[in-house]
């Protein structure tokens, strides 16, 4: 390979790693928040990685998304709770999707239906090396959509907030295992395009003299069995990430029935090690739901502190709420304004309502595109056009087209439209989740509408003379890259400050309380006590239900010194949440404050159950221990807080070494 060539293979890549890495260079000090608290902060589990040895018994084990908990705890083992290694690994996962999202569309462009035209006029025409230059389909299509995936802002929640590396990683499982999937078939049709010479039987050792031929040939023979066994095994992982890898059987076989040809009882036996993962999701979820009580919703979700305004959602009105919600979706992805982390979402009831039954309409409409573009670019020896290179840019043009006029390319729009759709069923169907709109779950769904907007942009610039078409095509591309990237690095710096964030938030979705509850939290991190008091308070009058507002407005209160204001109020926020955790905490804390050392005990002895790896609960009771004088209690709760807590420990042990000095 020359060095020219090289480089034309190494550009692509390259720039898609460059227009990545720039665009998220701002990230690496975003704090953590919302479900990053949950998960990462206080969630003990992810603290030690002995808790993933194979033979330790953990509920957590069986957890569909265990492999993103176990990426966790290594990012905790080796940082700890540096926030700067969580943010480069995401980032790592977010350019290698991409350069997956390249690696697919380029595969693509060599698969059995593509082979067709390649096969045809392009040898003769093209000159000696057409796949690398970057204006031809083959080269162009796969970069722009890459380049349209890395760099778009709708992809900053699934980047930038840490805990949305569940939704980014097993994005990436999950072309992984597409890419390796399509590979495995590609060396396969190769083998039947050109038959295997027939080798005489030999003993063993006589097969040691059949020279190299023969060992390439069992080479031959065991890579694609290699390549599907990658498949499979990046199949389970994309699904022990999160559910939203139950999908990706059938992309498979949406692939294997858009691009590939043949009797269909061999392409099932390629297809049968993935469609045997099928049931992993669903049992993993089952399991999961069984051992804790919890809806496919409810572990579906993706926010803690949910608040519902409309209560439950039924299935009936999360279908009809997703059908608008989707119309949403491409809003975002073609005008990517008005970002919103928790977004003050309506809720439909009636399917004939105006916004619903409209959206319904445009949904069908663009389904019924895709299939219309598929059923007329079924044979694409009859619909390919004959080419011919323009002057000298490397695009190629039509020329004159044969009795139909489809381009086989137009079957990567239908491919890329199947497969937002695909890959949107889990989150916008009939599992009624929380938060009826959330940025993240576009990210999967976005590499097929990447892959229809760059084939339909390239085929449009086609339609002008080739020097036009041309300019066009580099022009207009490179414009919407750096649109794009710089919106995405504009809105990366919103995420960079916490209370900026969610004084967004708060300016998008007014009428929702969270945003106000999760400002709250922000500004009492900051010490903006006085601030967060008031947005509390204005949280607990828009929604007097709300337990985490008065949760955290009672623990303001304590930093304030106002201990005895706040016992009411937390009092109240165990009332309406009796698994309510940190609520009891801080209770204990005003009630060791206020010298209500017997309540203390009282509050936190019979809830040890639900607050027993919470080492406050043990030394907050220690302190009660203490100043109530009983001493070998106290010692006990010592020796639970040292295995976690060093500096709680120090403060219980300074407390018993006074009580000590004072009983002498």
């Amino acid at each position: 390979m020359g060095a020219n060539s090289l480089c034309r293979r190494l550009l692509p890549i390259l720039l898609i790693l460059l227009a990545g890495s720039i665009v998220y260079a701002n990230t690496f000090r975003v704090p953590f928040i919302l479900d990053d608290q949950a998960t990462i902060i206080r969630d003990t589990f992810v603290h030690d990685l002995d808790n993933f040895r194979p033979d330790a018994i953990d509920s957590k084990l069986e957890h569909p998304r265990w492999f993103s908990y176990l990426t966790f705890a290594l990012n905790y083992h080796f940082g700890g709770l540096d926030v700067t290694g969580y943010h480069a690994v995401n980032l790592c996962i977010h350019l290698l999707a991409a350069l997956l999202v390249y690696a697919l569309l380029r595969l693509t462009f060599r698969t059995p239906y593509f082979q067709v035209e390649v096969r045809g006029p392009r040898s003769k025409v093209q000159g000696p090396d057409p796949h690398f230059s970057l204006l031809t389909p083959q080269c162009f299509i796969p970069l722009f959509a890459a380049l349209l995936f890395v760099v778009h802002p709708v992809h900053t929640q699934a980047v930038t907030y840490v805990v949305q590396r569940m939704t980014s990683q097993a994005a990436m499982f999950y072309l992984l295992s597409v890419v390796l999937y399509v590979q495995a078939r590609l060396r396969l049709e190769s083998r039947v395009q050109s038959p295997e010479p027939k080798v005489p039987s030999h003993n063993f050792r006589e097969s040691k003299d059949l020279g190299p031929g023969t060992r390439d040939l069992g080479l031959r023979r065991l890579v694609p069995i290699l390549l599907l066994a990658g498949s499979v095994v990046s199949a389970v992982l994309a699904m022990k990430t999160k559910e939203i890898a139950f999908t990706l059987p059938f992309a498979a076989v949406l692939f294997e029935f858009c691009f590939f040809r043949g009797a269909w009882k061999r392409r099932r036996l390629c297809l049968l090690p993935l469609l045997v993962t099928i049931p992993i999701v669903p049992m993993s979820v089952l399991a999961t739901g069984q051992s804790t009580g919890k809806s496919t919703g409810d572990l579906l979700g993706d926010m803690s502190q949910q608040t519902l305004v409309h209560g439950k959602l039924s299935q009936l009105d999360y279908l009809f709420t997703q059908f608008r919600v989707i119309v949403t979706y491409l809003r975002l992805l073609v005008l990517p304004v008005n970002q919103n982390l928790d977004y003050d979402y309506p809720v439909y009831t009636t399917f004939f309502t105006p916004q619903v039954f409209l959206s319904f309409l445009l949904l069908a409409a663009t389904f019924a595109l895709a299939m219309y573009l598929f059923w007329h670019t079924r044979h694409a020896s009859f619909h390919a056009p004959l080419l011919h290179p323009s002057s000298g840019d490397g695009c190629v043009a039509p020329t004159q087209t044969s009795m139909r006029s489809f381009d086989p390319t137009v079957r990567l729009v239908a491919f890329g439209i199947f497969w937002f759709f695909i890959t949107l069923a889990v989150e916008s169907s009939l599992i009624s989740i929380a938060d009826v709109i959330v940025e993240h779950r576009l990210y999967l769904p976005s590499v097929g509408a990447a892959a229809a907007f760059a084939s339909a942009f390239f085929l449009a610039a086609r339609r002008f003379p080739p020097p036009v078409g041309s300019k066009l095509l580099v022009l207009v591309a490179a414009l919407l890259v750096l649109v794009l990237g710089f919106a995405t690095f504009q809105r990366n710096h919103v995420w960079g400050d916490a209370i900026r964030l969610w004084q967004d938030v708060v300016a998008k979705s007014p009428e929702k309380v969270r945003p106000y509850n999760n400002l709250g939290v922000a500004l009492t991190n900051a010490g903006r006590l006085p601030e967060a008091i008031e947005v509390f308070s204005r949280a607990i009058k828009m929604d007097p239900s709300h337990p985490h507002a008065y949760n955290n407005l009672g623990r303001a209160f304590i930093l304030t010194d106002r201990s005895e204001d706040a016992l009411p109020l937390l009092r109240m926020a165990i009332r309406l949440d009796l698994d309510y955790d940190d609520a009891y905490i801080n209770l204990a804390a005003a009630l060791n404050q206020t010298r209500r050392f017997r309540e203390t005990i009282a509050l936190l002895e019979p809830n040890l159950g639900l607050l027993g790896e919470r080492v406050e609960a043990h030394y907050h009771l220690g302190v009660a221990y203490v100043f109530l004088g009983k001493r070998e209690a106290a010692r006990r709760k010592l020796a639970i807080v040292s295995r976690a807590d060093a500096d709680l420990a120090a403060d219980l042990i300074r407390l018993l070494g006074r009580d000590a000095h004072q009983a002498d």
